[in-house]
């Protein structure tokens, strides 16, 4: 039997490679909760560093869902992190206070808060893709969840080995795998108590379904890594039928689809270009009754039929066109507001908080959040709407205008002539939704001009 310490690695690599994860020269962002599957992946990944030539940065999430557990986290992978001398970003969020606010579940709220946080994190220093931790095991458990609560082949598709710029290394190898490994490389780790609380869907399915799983086939997780693989290509065949099939038309304040096309479309094909349009609107989640419902207005539905969904969506008819629409009306462009120091400030659908304080050492340049150089500002300062001919130059990215910006990052647009910008006297400083100019900004530990944006309720 070959040695972990070697073989893991080696096989991380190849199954990286086979989906083009990690070129060499590139800056990875490993997301580190200092549990086994973090710390393993970091550890791997700093060894596959030497031979691609690979920068390797971690950050960490403090979720502060666990109180002291959650700061003894943070500790850990503080220390392991200067003993290993990798750079370190650590993010906090009140994940509980968030979710209260929002109505949403705790899960869902932290995924969304850590992904923003990693994804801030890796925009802020340069790096090509964020590395996560998920294993052949955790897909096994999302598949089966998905079954449970119903699902079709997007669902049995498991967790994608890569998306956008988030990267899964780990995802052919077991946690048993991986357990060998840390054991072989005496790399620590942080075991979270939450695991092991049976009131989580996924907790129940580990400790009771994924045992009896083994017993039938005790390669069951690479079994299905496999078979996952091929329904993923089967997916992605379909998305490509799809995006020749149907090319959304813009409209005001939408997109459309033309009824007869779609209504003759095979109905997979048909149900992935309503997919990809609302996905271009920002509506990514919709169920199975109401694609039959878009798809059914296609059909046979009247010339002047609609349909009112969920977050905000109408669906129309309009003789041979399906439109796709947002019902929020747009916010009405604010009057430019001069901000003279610190304060706040009303910007129409927006609050900005200005005030002077230092920059911290894990502070994050987010799109609502700035720490500015007070010295690279020209006093009094201009908030106001995007304006013809707006450029800006985000940190480690090259200067193009908002409306590029706007396009690139997927904005709605009908959300852009309402998000505030940040000018004095040289241009912009910075740009809700987007971020600070790089040359306006704070070094950890320099006097800052702090300033955060919130959104007012919206009539």
């Amino acid at each position: 039997m070959k040695n972990p310490i070697d073989a893991f690695p080696a096989r991380v690599l190849a199954f990286a490679d086979s989906h083009g994860m990690l070129p060499a020269g590139s800056t990875l962002l490993c997301a580190l909760s200092g549990g086994g599957d973090s710390m393993a992946l970091l550890t791997c990944l700093l060894t596959l560093a030497k031979d691609r030539d690979l920068t390797v940065l971690a950050a960490h999430y403090n979720h502060q869902l666990r109180g002291e557990e959650s700061q003894r986290d943070e500790a850990f992978v503080t220390h392991w992190c200067e003993t290993q001398k990798v750079p370190l970003t650590v993010g906090r969020g009140d994940v509980a206070a968030r979710a209260a606010q929002q109505g949403k579940g705790i899960e869902e709220t932290a995924r969304a808060m850590r992904y923003a946080f990693l994804k801030e994190t890796a925009r802020a220093a340069g790096a090509d893709c964020i590395a996560t931790a998920h294993n052949a095991d955790d897909n096994a458990e999302t598949l089966l969840l998905h079954l449970v609560r119903g699902t079709g082949l997007d669902g049995l598709a498991g967790i994608p080995p890569k998306r956008g710029p988030i990267i899964r290394p780990l995802l052919a190898q077991t946690r048993r795998e991986i357990e060998d490994y840390l054991a072989a490389a005496g790399v620590p780790f942080r075991v979270d108590s939450s695991n092991a609380d049976p009131t989580y869907a996924r907790n129940r399915i580990r400790r009771d379904v994924m045992p009896v799983l083994r017993e039938l086939n005790p390669n069951f997780s690479h079994r299905l890594a496999a078979n996952l693989q091929h329904i993923r290509e089967d997916r992605a065949f379909l998305e490509g039928l799809a995006q020749v099939a149907q090319k959304p038309r813009d409209e005001a304040r939408g997109l459309s689809l033309s009824a007869r096309e779609l209504a003759h479309l095979p109905r997979p094909v048909a149900v992935r270009a309503v997919k990809q349009t609302l996905a271009r609107l920002g509506r990514h989640q919709i169920s199975a009754v109401h694609l039959d419902k878009i798809l059914a207005l296609a059909e046979n539905g009247p010339p002047s039929g609609q349909i009112a969904l969920p977050q905000g969506l109408l669906v129309r008819r309009a003789y041979d066109r399906v439109i796709f629409t947002l019902e929020r009306s747009p916010a009405a462009p604010f009057p430019p507001v001069t901000i003279p120091g610190e304060g706040t400030y009303d910007l129409g659908p927006w609050r900005m908080e200005v005030r002077r304080a230092d920059c911290p050492a894990d502070a994050v340049q987010g799109p609502f959040q700035w720490f500015l150089r007070p010295e690279a500002l020209d006093f009094p300062l201009t908030a106001r709407p995007r304006a013809t001919g707006d450029r800006l130059r985000l940190p480690g990215r090259a200067g193009k205008t908002l409306k590029k910006w706007y396009i690139d990052e997927k904005i709605p647009r009908q959300d852009r002539d309402s998000l505030p910008v940040l000018t004095d006297s040289h241009g912009l400083a910075a740009a809700a939704g987007l971020g600070p100019e790089e040359t306006r900004i704070a070094a950890p530990g320099e006097p800052a001009l702090h300033i955060t944006l919130t959104e007012t309720e919206r009539t």
